[in-house]
């Protein structure tokens, strides 16, 4: 890395952690440009020319959060070949790397909970982000002893994002110590989905998967 690299790369995460304290003082909406100049010691100009809106800040900041979660995983996930461990470890992971952030996190909840949003995670200018973390269970799939019907393997990693979708939800109302409920909900809910799918082959259970997977088609609020 030359030195002007690694200038920007340091005034990127100079003005990144600036936004993140305005957006838990002030919140995202209160927050502007200008304020995040000034806090991180910059024209509003100079800002700009790094991130040319405050969504193009946060977008950094959830690109930066799923690089961090995949550099903890993929060692943890090296010699796993259950399922199940490889599942729940990804998700621990996950929750490891954005607990220094719950506050923020709360914050931005505000914004990110409308659909329509740009910042929601099934908003289109999410999509990129959203498709790399389907893209990561596959990865946890192909490497584990699990076996399942085709049809439910096609869209299994659909599948297991809302799964952490819904965890990461909890965790954002989890006013236990360290958030250490989701923790346990993340070891039982995981263990239920291995048993379910290790099932996938009975005939109930894979009609019962059909009828889920033609429901989140249905309803999901993204293409």
């Amino acid at each position: 890395m030359d030195s002007r690299s690694g200038k920007a790369q340091r005034t990127r995460e100079t003005i990144l952690q600036a936004a993140l304290k305005l957006f838990l003082k002030d919140g995202y909406e209160k927050t502007t440009m200008r304020r995040i100049a000034e806090k991180a010691g910059l024209t509003p100009g100079a800002t700009y020319y790094y991130f040319p809106s405050k969504e193009h800040i946060i977008f950094q900041y959830y690109s930066l959060s799923y690089d961090e979660h995949l550099d903890i995983l993929l060692p943890q996930l090296d010699g796993l070949y259950k399922f199940n461990d490889r599942l729940t470890v990804a998700l621990h992971a996950h929750i490891d790397v954005a607990k220094p952030y719950h506050d923020v996190s709360k914050a931005l909840f505000r914004i990110a909970a409308d659909p329509t949003h740009s910042l929601s995670p099934f908003s289109d200018e999410s999509r990129e982000l959203r498709n790399r973390n389907i893209q990561l269970y596959h990865l946890i799939i192909n490497g584990s002893d699990l076996k399942v019907p085709k049809a439910i393997a096609e869209r299994l990693p659909e599948l297991l994002w809302l799964h952490k979708m819904g965890i990461i939800l909890y965790w954002l109302y989890d006013k236990s110590p360290n958030q250490e409920k989701t923790d346990r909900l993340i070891d039982k809910s995981c263990a239920v989905v291995t048993r379910l799918l290790k099932s996938a082959r009975l005939p109930l259970v894979k009609q019962f998967s059909k009828k889920l997977i033609d429901m989140v088609d249905e309803f999901k609020p993204y293409g």
